[in-house]
C-alpha cells in the first residue's frame, strides 16, 4: 500500500509542483487502493473501510494544500470523488465503532443489561448491512478513479506556484495553530465547538505529515506525536458524542413503538448511555489538560519558532 504518514523524495527547495505531483501520487494512489478492498472485502476485515476512510482524510487535505497547483476543473473533479468516498466510507466506519462498543459491552453486561445489547448488536448489523449497500453504489467511481488520478496528476501547472514547497508550509501552518488557538479558547463545554477543534488538529496533523522534511528532526519526533495524541483524544470524544446521539434516537423510537417491551431494554441502554455521558466530559477534560501541557511545556513555542526560523 502507498498509504504512509510520511512521503520521500520531498525537500523544502523543490517548487510547490513538483511537490504537488509528488504528493498528490502517493495520497490519491493510497485511496485507488484501498477502494476495491472496502467495496469489496469489507465482510473480511473492517479495517478496510476504516484505512480507506483515513486515505481519503489525507488526499483531501493534499488537494487543498496544494489547490493552487490544480486547474479549478480538475481540483473540484476530484475533491468531489474524494468527498463521495470519504461520507459512504464514514457512514459504514461509524456502524462498525458501534458495534465494537456494542460487543464489548455486551461480553460484562448484567442479565437485566443483556436484552438491550442483543437488540443494539442486531440493530446496528442491520444498519452496516445498509451502509455498506450505500458503498456499494460507488463502483463506477472504482471503475473511473485511476483515470482521474491520472487526469489530476497531469494538470498539474508546473507554472501556477513559483514559491518553494518550504515557503508554502510557513504561512499554512501558522494559520493552523493561530486557528487552532482560537478554536481551544471558546468554551468547550459546548459540543460543537470542541468538535471545531478536532477538525482544525485533524488538519494540522495532515498538513504537517506533508510538510516534514521542511523541518528540522524535532518537527516529526517530538511535536507531531503530541499532536497526534490530541486528536486520540478528541476521536474518543466524538465516539462517544456520536454513540449518545444514536443511543438517544433509539430509545426514544423503543418507547414510542415498543412500550411493552422498553422495560426489557431499559437497564442496558440506558446504562450504555450513561457511560458515554460519562467519558465525554472525561475525555474534554483529558484534551484541556493536553492543551495546558502543550502551552506550559513549550511545545506550541517550539512549533511557532521553526515556522519562522
Amino acid at each position: 500500500m502507498s498509504d504512509v504518514k510520511w512521503i520521500g523524495d520531498l525537500v523544502g527547495e523543490m517548487s510547490m509542483p513538483a511537490a504537488a505531483r509528488r504528493v498528490l501520487d502517493v495520497r490519491l494512489r493510497s485511496v485507488g487502493e484501498r477502494l476495491p478492498l472496502a467495496l469489496h472485502h469489507a465482510e473480511e476485515d473492517r479495517e478496510h473501510v476504516h484505512q480507506l476512510r483515513v486515505s481519503t482524510r489525507r488526499a483531501g487535505a493534499a488537494v487543498r494544500i496544494f489547490s493552487g497547483c490544480l486547474p479549478h476543473k480538475e481540483e473540484r473533479a476530484i475533491a468531489k470523488a474524494l468527498k463521495r468516498i470519504r461520507r459512504a466510507a464514514g457512514a459504514a466506519r461509524d456502524w462498525d465503532v458501534f458495534q465494537i462498543m456494542v460487543a464489548e459491552r455486551l461480553a460484562r453486561a448484567t442479565a437485566a443489561q443483556k436484552p438491550a445489547f442483543d437488540l443494539l448488536l442486531g440493530m446496528s448489523h442491520g444498519q452496516r448491512a445498509a451502509a455498506q449497500g450505500e458503498f456499494a453504489k460507488l463502483s463506477d467511481l472504482e471503475d473511473d478513479y485511476a483515470t482521474l488520478l491520472q487526469t489530476t496528476l497531469a494538470a498539474v501547472d508546473e507554472a501556477s506556484v513559483t514559491t518553494t514547497f518550504r515557503s508554502q508550509a510557513v504561512p499554512l501552518l501558522g494559520a493552523l495553530l493561530c486557528e487552532l488557538d482560537a478554536a481551544a479558547a471558546e468554551d468547550l463545554a459546548n459540543y460543537e465547538r470542541l468538535h471545531q477543534v478536532r477538525i482544525l488538529g485533524k488538519q494540522l496533523r495532515y498538513a504537517m505529515e506533508i510538510f516534514a522534511t521542511c523541518f528540522e528532526a524535532a518537527f516529526r519526533v517530538t511535536i507531531y506525536p503530541a499532536v497526534e495524541e490530541m486528536q486520540e483524544i478528541l476521536g474518543c470524544a466524538n465516539d462517544s458524542f456520536v454513540a449518545m446521539q444514536r443511543l438517544q434516537e433509539i430509545r426514544a423510537r423503543l418507547e414510542m413503538t415498543q412500550p411493552k417491551q422498553w422495560p426489557r431494554y431499559r437497564p442496558g441502554l440506558e446504562a450504555l448511555l450513561r457511560s458515554h455521558q460519562r467519558r465525554l466530559p472525561e475525555q474534554r477534560r483529558l484534551f484541556l489538560e493536553w492543551w495546558s501541557k502543550w502551552q506550559s511545556s513549550g511545545m506550541e513555542k517550539r512549533l511557532e519558532k521553526m515556522l519562522r526560523d
